[in-house]
């Protein structure tokens, strides 16, 4: 998962103050991998006014400035699920997936995740949307959106907290222990894609490697 810097108070007024959310992509940084492989993290810079992103001690009237980096896969999955949930809205393009990425590769892509950034915190639904937030490290289950509303999410609450005492009825042991193993192997095997996806762009800066 990208990390992010510490929530800062940041003196500036915000841009897109009907969204309250400033969103730009500056810079990327190269992680290197073993021999040839590796992967990019991109550096979202988020200026905002949203409560959703400050602590208590805030005012309503307080904007803050903190970084998060992502990788390509971690803004394709939130441009996918973007465009899932409103369709309606015309995103910008997402750059192409290949497998040599060069130093001009990964500008392009800096540029246009920059673009998509931008669009997105001018729109009033995807600024504020529960997918944004989630991305943006602000869980979905205490996120608020610029209105004030808390996003629903009692029922999934509820259903945690059944299958918790659930663990300890007699019953259920035998079933418990199953999925528990099933879980497990599952979870194996997501770790398996992920290493492999981690391993999905071979970095070319000097552009020996052609397609």
């Amino acid at each position: 998962a990208g990390a992010s810097t510490l929530c800062i108070f940041f003196p500036r007024q915000i841009q897109n103050t009907h969204t309250g959310l400033d969103l730009s992509v500056p810079e990327y940084q190269e992680i290197r991998g073993k021999m040839m492989s590796g992967h990019v993290e991109y550096h979202i810079v988020v200026v905002t006014r949203l409560a959703a992103f400050k602590s208590a001690k805030h005012k309503p009237e307080d904007v803050v400035q903190f970084m998060v980096s992502k990788k390509y896969s971690e803004i394709e999955e939130l441009y996918q699920r973007l465009t899932a949930r409103y369709p309606q809205v015309s995103l910008p393009l997402l750059p192409r997936k290949v497998l040599f990425v060069g130093e001009s590769d990964i500008s392009e892509r800096r540029a246009m995740f920059n673009d998509i950034m931008k669009f997105i915190s001018k729109d009033e639904h995807l600024a504020t949307s529960p997918e944004l937030l989630e991305f943006l490290g602000t869980k979905s289950s205490t996120a608020i959106d610029f209105k004030g509303k808390k996003v629903p999410d009692d029922r999934e609450k509820e259903d945690e907290e059944n299958e918790a005492l659930d663990f300890f009825k007699e019953e259920k042991t035998p079933d418990l222990i199953s999925q528990l193993l099933s879980m497990e192997n599952t979870k194996k095997g997501e770790k398996k894609e992920e290493g492999d996806e981690e391993e999905e762009e071979i970095l070319d800066p000097l552009g020996i490697i052609r397609y």
